[in-house]
């Protein structure tokens, strides 16, 4: 059905004439969705006694930029990153903090360090997650809306929220989510 002046698609109307569980129309505008909407799941997790190396694994076999933290509980006890995977290189091997690609692989040129690729191996393989991880993770619950999921991404400048529910970690959604959500 064609949309114009007076017109609206099915699911607009669908929505409009509601089951009494809508979010009141305010903020960013997305009208009612929630974190359960776009987050992903299932969650990939690593333990904080695992390698960065496994972690820096695990982020690149997934196609992500960062893991939840869980013990064995299983509970949530941090969040780590790329760029704390980076920030142990830089602090023990003197590897720039990188502004791309490029810097990373110039980096050991301009150093003249043959080295520096084995050295960051090695403390990749050595240092744990716990050592690394941001341990006061900032959290989203599943019936949070999209408006506050992007306000806490935007004001902590954080690329992911670990989803909770009931104490319970049950997916993330991170700043992809929110905007294929969106689309």
């Amino acid at each position: 059905m064609p949309t114009g002046p007076g017109r609206t698609r099915k699911s607009d109307s669908a929505r409009a004439k509601g089951s009494g569980s809508e979010r009141p129309r305010r903020g960013l505008g997305f009208y009612g969705y929630v974190v359960r909407d776009v987050m992903s799941r299932p969650v990939i997790s690593v333990r904080p006694e695992a390698s960065l190396e496994v972690a820096a694994s695990l982020m690149s076999t997934h196609g992500v930029s960062g893991l939840p933290v869980v013990d064995r509980r299983p509970r949530l006890v941090g969040v780590l990153s790329q760029k704390d995977i980076v920030r142990v290189l830089h602090e023990r091997a003197g590897l720039s903090l990188p502004g791309g690609i490029f810097d990373l692989i110039l980096d050991s040129t301009k150093a003249r360090r043959s080295d520096l690729p084995r050295e960051c191996r090695t403390i990749l393989e050595n240092t744990r997650v716990r050592h690394a991880m941001s341990s006061r993770p900032i959290t989203v619950n599943v019936n949070d809306s999209l408006d506050d999921a992007i306000r806490l991404l935007m004001e902590h400048k954080i690329n992911r929220l670990p989803v909770m529910e009931n104490g319970t970690l049950v997916g993330i959604v991170s700043r992809h989510d929110l905007l294929s959500g969106f689309l």
